[in-house]
């Protein structure tokens, strides 16, 4: 195993990133067993202690597992489903007008770049979204709505060509439910009575079509203020 001796300095942490390396790169695949906490040590010429703290945060991070009488086994990664679990920690209702805030300039920013970069096959997908979004809300189906909403803004991370952006917009998804879910009855409100002909979502398509940032950004402030249309 190709693991350099690590200097006694935020060692737990270093071993830590040491390990995780080590993973990334394969030397160890899921369903591998590490070597124990003795031979890591030996290894690695630093504590036992500091070995278990590593190990403690590389369980966490959803990276091994550790099986009592077994040893820890390298479990295989899902990001999506660490980013998830990690989301459900950080909001409450005090954090409503940073979320409102951070979406309004971070979904802007995309839908800006995906003016300059979306294909005509990312514009067909996303109308396809809408129409679907329509149908779903005349039949009342809130969850649905819900649902393709999402997935019409995924869409538009998806026209940026970027896959950070994709990356970066699904951390936000989890934000995005628990924003909706805080003002749940204004949202719904919302859905319901959405049309196809004046509906937000609809104008923002249209405008990222026509390059019109500054209608962009109104109906991102529409949508995430949640400012009843007609009013100022």
């Amino acid at each position: 195993m190709a693991i350099d001796k690590i200097m006694k300095q935020n060692i737990s942490d270093a071993v830590f990133g040491t390990l995780r390396q080590e993973i990334i790169n394969g030397v160890f695949k899921a369903g591998d067993k590490l070597p124990s906490t003795a031979k890591l040590s030996e290894q690695l010429g630093v504590s036992v202690a500091s070995i278990k703290l590593a190990l403690q945060h590389l369980s966490a991070m959803g990276l091994i597992e550790t099986r009592t009488g077994q040893g820890s086994f390298v479990l295989a990664f899902d990001p999506y489903q660490y980013i998830n679990q990690v989301s459900e920690f950080l909001l409450n209702e005090n954090d409503i007008s940073d979320i409102t805030e951070y979406r309004m300039y971070f979904e802007t920013a995309i839908a800006e770049l995906a003016m300059n970069k979306a294909t005509e096959e990312n514009f067909r997908t996303m109308e396809s979204v809408l129409h679907q979004m329509d149908e779903a809300s005349h039949k009342k189906d809130i969850v649905l709505a819900g649902e393709l909403d999402y997935q019409f803004h995924l869409e538009i991370a998806k026209a940026t060509q970027n896959s950070i952006f994709v990356l970066a917009y699904t951390l936000i998804s989890k934000i995005s439910l628990r924003h909706t879910t805080i003002m749940k009855e204004i949202y719904e409100k919302r859905a319901v009575h959405q049309k196809s002909s004046g509906d937000v979502h609809w104008r923002l398509y249209r405008a990222i079509k026509a390059k019109d940032l500054k209608t962009c950004r109104s109906c991102y402030k529409e949508m995430l203020y949640f400012k009843p249309a007609g009013k100022q």
